[in-house]
């Protein structure tokens, strides 16, 4: 599967083409299903270049698809019913470098949902949305110490840490929640640490691959290690 980055960049490939791109605003700004006849006149172009964009965008996961008939039709001399387009509840974004500020919201509106100390409570809160994403990919049998460590560099590139495996050490070269950092280095810090220590418990990693605090700017200042 490919990471969600690369299929975040395909997206937006997809709608850097003008044509395509008006298309898919006319449907935003309609906020109701609209035929091919009816993008086609909003854009100013062809019905046939108009279905030919609307399905890419359709086939991308980026359009919904249904089919009716227009308002008072009905009955056996209605006529086919016309396809019709809708966007689709999904969101495309991207950035140089990852960063995964969706990821960090959820955790701190978690936390702060759990009520008690806000500290313990997010924390807690990152430690298990770690093992809700761990338990996605998570193995029959336990994982030994380097099927751990290579599986959980997998997984944590996907979420744009830009690991790499050095010696039986993960480093994360990147940090997703780079901004939130600057404002309280400590409380995110534990929240990563946390979350990895969730992700390897939900995977089934061995456990004495564990997170570790340290820092080292730019990097994430979270590294996997074996302990002995």
């Amino acid at each position: 599967m490919a990471g969600e980055g690369t299929q975040a960049w395909t997206l937006v490939d997809l709608l850097a083409e003008p044509t395509r791109r008006a298309a898919y605003d006319a449907l935003r700004a309609a906020r109701a299903p609209m035929t091919r006849d009816e993008v086609a006149a909003a854009v100013g172009v062809t019905r046939q270049l108009a279905a030919f964009h609307l399905d890419q965008l359709a086939e991308a996961g980026l359009l919904d698809v249904d089919y009716a008939r227009p308002p008072g039709r009905s009955g056996p001399g209605a006529g086919r019913p016309s396809k019709r387009y809708a966007v689709a509840a999904r969101d495309v974004a991207v950035s140089v470098p990852p960063r995964r500020y969706d990821l960090v919201a959820r955790i701190l509106a978690a936390g702060i949902a759990a009520g008690g100390d806000p500290t313990d409570a997010t924390l807690a809160a990152a430690e298990a949305e770690g093992r809700r994403v761990g338990e996605v990919h998570r193995r029959a049998k336990p994982l030994s110490r380097r099927a751990s460590l290579a599986a959980a560099a997998n997984v944590l590139a996907e979420l744009g840490y830009e690991p790499a495996v050095q010696r039986g050490t993960v480093l994360l070269r990147n940090c997703p929640f780079d901004a939130a950092v600057q404002v309280a280095p400590e409380l995110v810090c534990g929240m990563n640490q946390r979350f990895v220590a969730g992700l390897l418990d939900g995977m089934n990693a061995d456990p004495h691959v564990t997170p570790l605090l340290r820092p080292a700017p730019p990097d994430c200042c979270v590294r996997i290690a074996t302990r002995p």
